[in-house]
């Protein structure tokens, strides 16, 4: 629970909807520290919780949480962002996501000691944060939500990576597995969604989406599904056959996390690690057990034992002062623990790069005035790395030049001479590009390249006081410097100038995934990038000069593998993958959009447009970018897609294929909510909804002028319009005070109700110009109805029980209709209200809004 910080135990498993659960309640001090996620062994009564930048053991857990529950450090050094734990029952380890660090890691769960923790997955993550296992079978599945959200299945020591679900998704923060099925149980955060599919991806489908209840816990239990919303502040149980809920729990703080706590039924497993003999970690995989090895270790060659691998960790920084080189592991930006080794190389050093990849350090010894390799593994002014080229560069601020060594003819080179006073040089090896400060009481940022074009400059001194340690970031593609105390960066054209985080006398500075780190004095500082100042420091040698990051990048980590669409990471190397209704050719990502006969929606959730052929509901995804776009419209006569943006309370006008997008319309302080066309004149009328009734209105744009003229005002969050020019009619639904379907002529004036009374949400209308009906969905009601143009002779068509109705279309003998929790259009007989086979749950689709057809058939007012 959050807000007051606490671990409730509802003392029975719910099975069906009740008035009160009883529960017990057990505060946590600071109250607003955040609970991400739980885990139990109730082999052991232990409920482990992820806790801000740790993991907790609450031991001798017993339902009633008596006082003698003790709490006990599990591990310290864990980001203080999301990401699920999870408990391997065959083999005692505690398995975390860190989205922050990018990786997954393992310890023993019941080790104290903190420096016995392997990280085993890190290759191309960006945001991993749901994470579940399946301890019998040796498997692990975890989710990275970002930049393209997948899910994957691996060994439980991190090996055989596959990707087996990639499209249609935007957040999973929490899985939860059925090991005696084989299936595995996801929530999307983004979507409102749970999903379930096999072991392998397959066989995908939407167990229920309810919207506005994102689910942030998730766990499986005998055929039952319990979920918590924090920001809906509720406990749910679900069917996993029918998708039903069972029973809900609204509560005044938020349940963030939910786990199920059954002694009774706690599985047992004695798996052949107890019998393996690991030293540091053993792991259970389908193939048996394996023994892994703490950070900084290797495996001996009997399988078992772990020997140092060198004086340094597998990542993190290296700090130097005149004689020293010191490592700082990685976990050390979280508040971590552990001891920070050190190497003293007989030299003085002058400035050092470092190459992550071979393991090598590469120094300047002003004691020889020599460039020096040492290899770290082995003990054997700016000085940066290209590893791309591998070149080793430098300025020389006695003559004003910048030089290179190649690696690989050993020679040296001038690249740029006659330089103002340049420093803080650093490089962007993917593009071979050189970045550096310039000038003497004002300074620039100058951008040149290994093939020594006319250095440019990209940011001036008008912005810039006194910059100095410049980095470029790889993972951002932004270049970062130190200026008057604060962190600020750019792109590397030099625009969006952004100032982050305050560092005091900070000397030197650097960004790392999605933390900062600066030299003080003798200390070194943390702070995450949404942070205003140092969250943690660490002392390491006296008299800091410089720091570089130790790690390596993968395919997918760079500039997108090359991708357009999805990168997918494999075992070596990295595959492209497209969006759902997308086909990947050469890297790219291509829409072959029908010409005739579809229907035309939007996703609401993905920001996504789709067509859908009217005669197979084969779906594609047109090229078209859109943000929270409700309205949509589609002009037959001229092949003109008109959308609405909620973000920018913009109305917008493009082609099917994306092209020549243009503004038509800007809102002011309300946004377009339902377009619809006028044929006889091409006008656009749309409602606008506001923050108030007083903002909310009707309106009309003339779209050769775009001159805009409002027609009816003081309305109450008016949604759908439609128009029947030939009779001079517009028609449109509201809701507040009065719920209603109204009319007025097309001018605005002479308004009447056509419907307010056993009226709900009424979400969508159409009008049939074959039988003059008005027809209508109603959300709350899950119904559609039908009556006259006057709203005479009024008739409900059929339901659609839990569905969300939102909105409808006529064509020809059919209706068709979407639905937010339904993930497909649906089709009607318009005369018996019979569903028709059209299109299936698709679970890659989100929340489905305004859709319009195109047909063979003609439209009213031509």
């Amino acid at each position: 629970m959050w807000s007051p910080a606490a671990l409730a135990t509802i003392t029975e498993i719910p099975r069906r909807d009740a008035d009160y659960f009883g529960n017990i309640s057990k505060s946590l001090t600071p109250s607003d520290v955040k609970i991400y996620s739980i885990a139990s062994d109730p082999q052991k009564k232990v409920i482990f919780a992820a806790i801000k930048d740790s993991i907790y053991k609450f031991q001798n857990f017993t339902i009633w949480q008596n006082e003698s529950i003790s709490l006990s450090l599990a591990y310290k050094g864990k980001s203080s962002a999301f990401g699920q734990i999870a408990f391997d029952y065959t083999s005692n380890n505690i398995y975390w996501c860190d989205s922050l660090l990018k990786w997954i890691a393992v310890k023993p769960a019941y080790s104290d000691n903190d420096t016995i923790y392997k990280v085993f997955v890190y290759k191309d993550l960006y945001q991993p944060e749901g994470l579940t296992l399946d301890p019998e079978n040796g498997l692990m599945f975890f989710t990275d939500n970002e930049p393209h959200p997948r899910i994957e299945k691996a060994s439980m020591d991190g090996e055989n990576r596959t990707t087996i679900v990639h499209t249609g998704l935007i957040r999973v923060l929490v899985l939860s597995i059925d090991v005696v099925s084989d299936l595995l149980y996801w929530a999307d955060y983004g979507r409102h969604t749970i999903e379930v599919s096999d072991y392998d991806g397959l066989n995908r489908r939407g167990v229920r989406r309810s919207n506005n209840v994102p689910a942030t816990g998730l766990h499986y239990y005998q055929n039952m599904l319990h979920a918590s919303s924090a920001e809906a502040r509720l406990i749910f149980g679900v069917d996993t056959a029918s998708g039903s809920q069972l029973y809900n729990l609204r509560l005044s703080d938020q349940p963030y996390a939910i786990h199920v706590y059954d002694a009774n039924t706690a599985r047992s497993y004695t798996g052949s690690c107890s019998s393996r003999g690991c030293q540091h970690i053993c792991v259970n995989t389908p193939v048996g057990a394996k023994c892994l090895c703490a950070e900084g270790y290797l495996l001996s060659s009997d399988g078992r034992s772990c020997k140092d691998r060198s004086w340094f960790h597998e990542r993190g920084f290296i700090v130097s002062n005149a004689t020293h080189f010191a490592m700082v592991e990685v976990q050390f930006v979280n508040g971590g623990r552990g001891w920070i080794p050190y190497l003293i190389p007989s030299a003085i050093i002058e400035a050092f790069a470092v190459d992550a990849s071979l393991h090598l350090i590469y120094f300047l010894d002003s004691s020889s005035n020599t460039l020096r390799e040492l290899n770290i593994i082995n003990h054997q002014t700016d000085l940066i790395f290209d590893w791309i080229a591998n070149l080793l560069a430098w300025i020389e601020p006695t003559q004003s030049t910048i030089r290179a060594f190649s690696i690989n003819s050993g020679t040296t080179s001038v690249i740029y001479s006659g330089l103002q006073q340049p420093t803080s040089l650093t490089v962007d090896a993917h593009n071979g590009d050189l970045y550096w400060i310039s000038g003497t009481s004002r300074k620039a940022i100058i951008r040149g390249n290994w093939n020594r074009n006319s250095p440019k400059t990209i940011v001036s001194e008008a912005n810039l006081n006194n910059p100095i340690s410049l980095r470029y970031d790889v993972t951002s593609h932004r270049i970062y410097w130190l200026d008057n105390s604060m962190i600020k960066s750019s792109l590397t054209n030099g625009s969006d100038i952004k100032s982050h985080v305050i560092t005091f006398g900070a000397t030197e500075a650097l960004a790392y995934k999605d933390f900062f780190g600066w030299i003080n004095g003798n200390k070194t500082y943390f702070a995450r990038r949404s942070a205003v100042s140092a969250e943690y420091e660490v002392d390491v040698i006296q008299n800091i000069k410089h720091i570089a990051i130790f790690d390596s990048l993968k395919s997918c980590q760079i500039l997108n593998g090359g991708c357009e669409g999805m990168c997918l990471p494999l075992q070596n190397g990295r595959k492209c993958e497209c969006d759902f209704g997308l086909q990947v050719k050469d890297l790219k990502c291509e829409s072959n959009s029908f010409s005739k006969n579809f229907i035309i929606v939007l996703d609401y959730s993905h920001g996504r447009i789709l067509q859908v052929d009217i005669n197979t509901g084969n779906i594609v995804k047109l090229s078209i970018s859109i943000q929270n776009s409700p309205g949509m419209t589609f002009d037959k006569s001229t092949m003109e897609l008109f959308y609405s943006e909620v973000q920018t309370k913009t109305i917008m006008s493009t082609t099917l294929l994306g092209k020549n997008t243009s503004l038509i319309y800007t809102t002011g302080f309300t946004y377009a909510d339902r377009l619809t066309i006028d044929y006889s004149t091409g006008n656009i009328y749309f409602t606008a909804v506001g923050s108030s009734q007083t903002q909310s209105y009707i309106g009309v744009i003339h779209r050769k002028s775009l001159l805009q003229k409002t027609l009816l005002t003081n309305l109450q969050s008016p949604r759908e319009i439609v128009v029947y020019p030939s009779k001079g009619f517009l028609y449109w639904t509201a809701f507040g005070n009065i719920t209603e379907i109204s009319r007025s002529y097309m001018d605005g004036t002479s308004k009447i109700y056509i419907a307010t009374t056993n009226l709900g949400w009424p979400n969508g209308l159409a009008i049939d110009f074959a039988t003059n009906k008005l027809f209508w969905v109603d959300g709350l009601k899950n119904s559609i109805e039908y009556s006259d143009l006057n709203g005479q002779n009024r008739h409900v068509l059929t339901t659609d029980t839990d569905a969300h109705l939102m909105s409808i279309v006529v064509q020809g003998q059919y209706l068709y209709y979407t639905a937010w929790n339904r993930q497909r259009i649906t089709k009607l007989d318009k005369t018996t209200g019979v569903q028709l086979s059209f299109m299936p749950n698709h679970p890659e689709l989100g929340r489905l809004d305004s859709l319009d057809i195109y047909a063979d058939d003609s439209v009213d007012g031509k």
